[in-house]
């Protein structure tokens, strides 16, 4: 584990002289291991993984916001400041959350800060059931933080991170060579959850469960020890039988080029596919389409 440029990072920001200097020092040092590995001849058999668990963002108070100046009265709750700021009740019953997410919400134009109840958080954060995460949460927009107060703001200057992952600033790196990986591959972007069975399958070990998906890192390496099953599929999909979308009945004509029709006209385009969902196919106008698969595109205008 190094420190840096994480230390450097959070004290000057990502993109100063002494993060430059401290990704050169890592530089030098995991030049040492290579250089260690090739005089042991030990370069060619030895898997190696550099992964970071973060990015960095610029902080800046210029970018932040500052919830007493929404909220008259803030003796009953504190703010966990941050890009993922948390509003911690004192003498709050849980009731009362509802009514201050509502208080926070929409009160400039181009709010910066998304106020949400956790169990309405997209899920993909995991944080409703999580009794440790506190139930006011706020969302921010990416760049920015939120506290009670300015005085209250850990990270005005240098850099922060605990926003979105989404955001690009928020994405680590990951690197991986040796005789497992494949040479000169570029992969898109996975999370981090998923390294922990990659590193099983690398060293020949079953993996204990886990949130990760096992195998679905298989694309990097050269020969991947496990192979996942998935479930048969219950029925086939029928593709959509389009014949010339022309109405027939006068009663489904009418003038112009509707959104309907054009619709039509699109699906006309790929007869070997459904692209339209099942609603699509209960509209007026679609006597000539006979979908009866599921979903593979909706379309909505």
């Amino acid at each position: 584990y190094f420190e840096e440029p994480d230390h450097s990072g959070h004290h000057f920001g990502p993109g100063s002289n002494e993060v430059i200097e401290a990704l050169e020092k890592v530089d030098r040092i995991l030049g040492m291991l290579m250089d260690g590995l090739k005089e042991r001849n030990l370069h060619k058999c030895v898997n190696l993984i550099v992964v970071s668990d973060h990015g960095m963002e610029e902080a800046s108070c210029e970018k932040a916001v500052f919830v007493s100046s929404f909220v008259n009265n803030t003796e009953d709750f504190s703010v966990i400041q941050g890009p993922a700021a948390r509003i911690r009740p004192s003498r709050l019953p849980q009731e009362f959350f509802t009514y201050l997410i509502e208080r926070l919400s929409c009160r400039t134009p181009d709010q910066p800060m998304r106020p949400y109840l956790k169990e309405h958080l997209p899920k993909r954060f995991h944080f409703a059931n999580n009794e440790r995460i506190e139930r006011g949460h706020l969302y921010m927009k990416e760049g920015w933080q939120a506290s009670m107060t300015k005085k209250e703001m850990k990270y005005c200057s240098g850099g922060f991170h605990g926003s979105d992952n989404l955001f690009k600033n928020m994405q680590g790196i990951f690197i991986g060579y040796g005789p497992g990986f494949k040479h000169k591959t570029v992969v898109p972007t996975f999370e981090n959850i998923e390294v922990y069975n990659l590193m099983c399958d690398l060293l020949g070990i079953r993996p204990a469960p886990n949130n990760g998906t096992h195998g679905s890192l298989n694309h990097l390496l050269k020969r991947a020890p496990f192979q996942p099953v998935h479930p048969a599929q219950l029925s086939h999909d029928t593709p959509c039988d389009a014949s010339d979308p022309t109405p027939s009945d006068d009663l489904h004509s009418w003038s112009g080029f509707g959104p309907w029709q054009e619709a039509e006209k699109v699906v006309s385009n790929y007869v070997s596919s459904c692209y339209l969902s099942e609603d699509n196919c209960t509209k007026p106008n679609t006597a000539a389409l006979h979908c009866k698969s599921r979903s593979v595109r909706n379309w909505s205008f």
